[in-house]
């Protein structure tokens, strides 16, 4: 056991270390920065807002051991960078259920980024409920160093349903948290109609539009 805890620590302090850290900091300001260009080019193109927020985030060491050692890999950073796909990761939210899958196309056809795994969690939401597009990209860094970023993009109804998802089940309180589950469950699948009432709404503005024109 003692070994053990030497291990983790060891572990912990590699993973908190500047020279680990910094390709993952830059290749999340990598991606910032096209997805930003991304959003002014398809806004202007689309008369609307494309993508209404970015946001990233570098996984704790704590959190990394606690996925390690959850899924049995060896405890080392060589294990972490090869295993962990969201060491990185990056939020993204769009206006509208299309969106996500126009990004998800723009981001596959960027010839510097190697999309590694997609998960449509869209289409078949996790069985709490939860809805969001999950891509793995390897980008390379200012080093020239290639690093995974996973890359979650989502609705703002979608991302509201996991905030709260996340604060109130996701870090389990003291509560019964199958007490709610019914209930979240429920609004996610009024969030996912909504949201297609939305598109259709949008759709409809956007053909009077065309047609006002003519």
């Amino acid at each position: 056991m003692g070994l053990m805890k030497e291990e983790y620590q060891e572990f912990l302090n590699q993973m908190g270390e500047e020279s680990f850290l910094n390709p993952y900091r830059d290749v999340c300001r990598k991606m910032e920065q096209k997805l930003e260009k991304i959003n002014i080019d398809y806004s202007e193109k689309l008369g609307r807002t494309f993508i209404s927020q970015i946001t990233y985030r570098i996984k704790t060491p704590e959190s990394c051991l606690n996925k390690i050692v959850k899924k049995k890999y060896p405890v080392n950073r060589r294990t972490a960078r090869e295993y962990l796909g969201d060491i990185a990761g990056m939020r993204v939210i769009c206006s509208f259920l299309d969106d996500i899958y126009k990004l998800a196309e723009i981001i596959k056809a960027d010839k510097e980024l190697k999309v590694i795994k997609t998960k449509d969690y869209v289409k078949k939401p996790k069985a709490s409920g939860y809805q969001s597009l999950h891509m793995i990209v390897e980008i390379p860094s200012a080093e020239g160093e290639r690093r995974k970023i996973e890359i979650q993009i989502r609705t703002q109804a979608m991302n509201f349903w996991a905030v709260v998802e996340h604060h109130f089940v996701y870090k389990k309180g003291e509560y019964e948290k199958d007490a709610f589950e019914k209930d979240l469950k429920e609004c996610a699948r009024t969030i996912y109609k909504i949201d297609k009432k939305m598109l259709l709404i949008r759709k409809k503005m956007e053909t009077a539009k065309k047609n006002e024109k003519n």
